[in-house]
């Protein structure tokens, strides 16, 4: 695909952003996809095969900023001097999780319907959702994975630090039950009317998070 027809692409999942954002997913038709990103439906069918194609690609574009949020916040809390002490894990987890709540909560109405309407669009949204949410628990599993080793190669050693003794990341399917356990959280605000106050959620999920990986490190 040559670079128009890429930007094009682009335009069209940005459109649909933004009109699912304002409307609902229901109320959107590929009419006002292609109006809203100046292009013809001959394009739209180009990249898309129909609309629900297009809000999947909608689906995992908007998927992507809090994910790249999480990496940004964290990186200047690890960044640290060559002879400072290593960031804490309560810091990491704080930082990850405010960036990551941070960047739903810039857009609530989306944030509601992503939640809420890929449930509804059957065998593929479920498997598109599935993907995203697996994206999102290997990276959590990761970040803490590098946090235990950073504490593990300082002088002190991880016996300095109880919380982190023994974590090697968490596995597959515990990574996986923490992130849609945050979800839930995030949907309940978001249908309470609170979801531009997702801020307010960082010290639970914090809490949540940490909880976890103590459990996985001392499991008796």
């Amino acid at each position: 695909m040559g670079a128009a027809g890429s930007a094009h692409r682009d335009r069209l999942v940005q459109a649909m952003i933004t009109l699912v954002a304002e409307r609902g997913y229901a109320a959107v038709t590929v009419a006002d996809v292609v109006a809203a990103a100046r292009v013809s439906k001959r394009t739209f069918y180009q990249h898309f095969s129909d609309r629900e194609d297009c809000f999947l690609a909608a689906y995992v574009a908007a998927a992507e900023q809090p994910l790249t949020r999480i990496a940004e916040a964290v990186a200047p809390v690890v960044e640290a001097a060559p002879d400072a002490a290593p960031p804490s894990l309560a810091d990491e987890v704080t930082a990850g999780t405010s960036a990551y709540l941070a960047a739903l909560a810039e857009q609530p109405a989306l944030t509601r319907t992503l939640l809420t309407e890929i449930s509804g669009l059957g065998p593929r949204g479920w498997r598109v959702r599935r993907e995203v949410l697996n994206r999102f628990a290997e990276q959590l599993s990761v970040l803490i994975a590098l946090g235990a080793a950073r504490w593990a190669s300082g002088e002190e050693g991880p016996a300095a630090v109880p919380e982190l003794a023994g974590v090697r990341g968490l596995s597959h399917p515990t990574a996986v039950a923490l992130v849609g356990g945050i979800n839930e959280l995030v949907l309940d605000a978001v249908e309470d009317g609170r979801g531009d106050r997702l801020a307010e959620l960082t010290p639970t999920v914090t809490e949540l998070i940490l909880a976890v990986i103590d459990r996985t490190a001392h499991p008796s």
